[in-house]
């Protein structure tokens, strides 16, 4: 009598690494966020001059702060909704079960 090659005994055990049986297909709900960058050039009236002083060249110069600047509404303005495409960076890509 054969055992077709299997351990005595193991030929139908259920626990057997070769007799498992794969799990029927179900539809679950994913959430993917895509992070992209690209870099745009916007022009901005809304930061605070810290410093103004002549360079070393004898040219005007100052240290700005942006950190009041409403980038967000400049950009909307400016360039509009973005429309990505080919020449966006993907920085993350990520999908997660969400129930």
């Amino acid at each position: 009598m054969s055992t077709g090659d299997y351990p005595l005994g193991a030929a139908h055990d259920p626990r057997a690494p070769y007799n498992k049986k794969e799990n029927p297909e179900v539809e679950v709900t994913v959430c993917v966020s895509v992070t992209y960058h690209k870099t745009f050039k916007l022009k901005v009236r809304d930061y605070e001059i810290l410093d103004e002083f002549v360079d070393e060249d004898g040219q005007y110069a100052c240290t700005r702060d942006f950190s009041d600047c409403d980038l967000y509404d400049a950009f909307e303005r400016q360039i509009g909704p973005p429309k990505i495409d080919h020449s966006w960076t993907e920085d993350e890509f990520e999908v997660i079960l969400d129930e």
